[in-house]
């Protein structure tokens, strides 16, 4: 479908909007809009005058598309356009801006029919929201459009999580409207990490075709800003000129291994290993208990192959309806698992943080496991190695995501003390799987294999097997 007036001519009609754009802001907005882009994600300095691209996008949107739009609703059915910020002082402001915009319009003044204080309802059976990241409200409408502002700031605890599950939530809706639904995010760069980075190098690498991903430093978009300015700025702190007005990402300081490192050690051609015969009582199990309400009930199996340690499965136990009044994780489940997984793997050690695990550890305790408590000294004595094994080429994963981003993401916390700790944020579910990854340099060799251990382990679980005798009824 072809718009019958362009963005640009509906941005700088003195009877529309009236607002004088600059030439890169305009070369932004029609190459979003008259492309094939259902995404778009917009990496802009400070000054760049993000806030007023996306108040015009989401007014565009909501008065030159409502037809079309209606066309895929019920009669009367409301459609929606949803502006996400990182609270909810922002996203006041953001509806405040198109607030100001709609009524400063000789032609759309009289388009508002009610006004809240996160909201606008048109006359056209549009509404224009604005919600924050850590909102649940917005599920199940039929959006339009849904732009997401400074999103790349969204990636402390329940921010990056709510930034992540509304975009989930929410793109099946922006997808029923077909080609016309679109999706905006629109933010200064941060860090390479979160909902923004991910989908900025989805768009840059050229895989999905329907993303538009532009850079730009805010010198390039806006030409007021004068040199003398900017070059103050860049004097005071060069580091952060260079990302917030240069408009590069960069790594996070605190963070603990950089991203890149873990790139490298992701191999892309596999997905998880069936057991190898020549491996079998070499295997390393890593547990990480939980009660199953926040964090990962998760396990990493892996074998050193030399040196490197090869990860060959990772999945997690998922919480489930226990009887009428509660749920969370079977022991029982958990146990059985890990006799059977013994069975195929052979493991050499089982490791588990016994914090919560102690009923585990007690109920494991035929096969060679090591529960153990995390302190200060053994975490960093663990995370060193693990983070050793990456810069020394001695890691490979797979693409598990859930482990590749704990990874990359994790920070290091420093104390007034000058102590030091590492974690993968302050959310739930951030770091489980890493740790089980971290336990087991910590609890292995690569040298220390036990061959007669584990033909004995073998010999236990394989004539279990051929006597077709139930491993768990075995110790119950």
């Amino acid at each position: 479908m072809t718009i019958p007036l362009s963005i640009i001519d509906f941005a700088e009609d003195e009877k529309i909007l009236d607002i004088d754009l600059y030439e890169k802001q305009r070369e932004i907005l029609s190459s979003f809009w008259e492309g094939n882009f259902s995404i778009g994600v917009w990496a802009l300095g400070r000054r760049s005058g993000k806030s007023l691209m996306a108040s015009i996008c989401a007014i565009y949107a909501a008065v030159m598309l409502a037809d079309e739009y209606k066309k895929k609703l019920r009669p009367n059915e409301k459609f929606y356009i949803i502006c996400v910020a990182n609270s909810n002082e922002q996203a006041k402001i953001i509806i405040r801006n198109i607030k100001d915009l709609l009524n400063n319009s000789y032609f759309l003044q009289n388009l508002i029919k009610k006004e809240y204080a996160d909201s606008l309802e048109l006359t056209n059976n549009c509404v224009i929201k604005s919600i924050p990241t850590s909102s649940r409200t917005a599920r199940g409408l039929p959006v339009g459009m849904l732009i997401f502002d400074e999103i790349a700031f969204a990636l402390e605890g329940e921010s990056n999580a709510g930034a992540e599950s509304l975009f989930r939530a929410l793109s099946p809706a922006v997808a029923q409207f077909d080609a016309l639904g679109k999706i905006l995010l629109i933010s200064s760069p941060y860090k390479k990490q979160g909902l923004f980075w991910d989908m900025y190098r989805n768009g840059k690498n050229g895989k999905f075709e329907n993303i538009q991903a532009i850079n730009y430093p805010s010198w390039e978009v806006n030409p007021t800003l004068s040199p003398d300015f900017l070059k103050q700025e860049k004097a005071r702190d060069p580091e952060l000129f260079d990302v917030e007005y240069g408009a590069n990402f960069y790594h996070s300081l605190n963070s603990f291994i950089h991203p890149d490192m873990v790139e490298k050690c992701v191999n892309y051609d596999r997905g998880a290993l069936t057991v190898q015969q020549k491996y079998f009582g070499s295997y390393f199990c890593s547990i990480d208990p939980s009660l199953g309400l926040r964090d990962a009930y998760a396990v990493v199996i892996a074998h050193f192959e030399n040196k490197k340690l090869v990860i060959d499965y990772c999945f997690q136990f998922e919480a489930r309806q226990l009887d009428k009044h509660c749920s969370g994780i079977s022991i029982q489940e958990v146990c059985n698992t890990i006799f059977q997984f013994n069975q195929i793997y052979g493991f050499q050690k089982i490791v588990v943080d016994q914090f919560n695990s102690s009923v585990l550890v007690q109920k494991l305790s035929m096969l060679n496991i090591e529960g153990f408590d995390w302190t200060n000294k053994n975490k960093k004595e663990a995370y060193e190695k693990l983070k050793n094994a990456i810069y020394m080429g001695e890691l490979e994963l797979y693409n598990y995501p859930k482990l590749v981003s704990e990874l990359k993401n994790l920070q290091v916390t420093f104390t007034n003390k000058g102590n030091w700790t590492i974690s993968g944020g302050t959310g739930a579910a951030v770091d489980d799987y890493a740790s089980c990854l971290a336990a087991i340099f910590l609890h292995s060799d690569p040298e220390d294999f036990d061959f007669f251990a584990a033909m004995n382990q073998g010999f236990f679980t394989t004539n279990c097997a051929a006597n077709n005798v139930d491993w768990f009824d075995l110790y119950y």
